[in-house]
């Protein structure tokens, strides 16, 4: 009789956990990502430059988590004179079509995370 109680429950419970174990893991990408964006964008005084390397680094901190680059929005602006601020803003898409329970669970399908850090300060503008 207990058994019959339990394994109904543990079946839910096994695919909550298999529905939300990925989904923390593109999180946490997303926010990393977000972060090595504005590290990287704020290092310049160019905007051309600073979108760049924001963009390249939202690349490989998507690809060391051995997630797919295709499903990701990134935006980065600002202003690139000292001290002035720039923000990054990466969106990913999350494939939620393989993962159970996520009707139920309502998982939102877009993780997004926005970081603004300010220019360098002490950077020289070589011509």
């Amino acid at each position: 009789m207990e058994m019959a109680v339990i394994l109904p429950l543990l079946a839910i419970l096994a695919s909550a956990i298999i529905t939300a174990g990925p989904y923390v893991r593109i999180a946490i990408a997303t926010q990393q990502a977000a972060y090595d964006c504005a590290i990287s964008a704020a290092q310049s005084l160019n905007a051309e430059q600073g979108y760049m390397q924001g963009a390249v680094a939202v690349r490989q901190s998507f690809e060391t988590f051995g997630l797919n680059i295709g499903n990701s929005t990134t935006r980065v602006f600002g202003n690139w004179n000292r001290g002035s601020n720039v923000m990054c803003e990466v969106s990913y898409h999350v494939p939620l079509g393989n993962l159970p329970l996520t009707q139920i669970l309502a998982m939102p399908s877009t993780v997004k995370y926005s970081v603004t850090l300010p220019a360098q300060y002490f950077k020289s503008k070589w011509k």
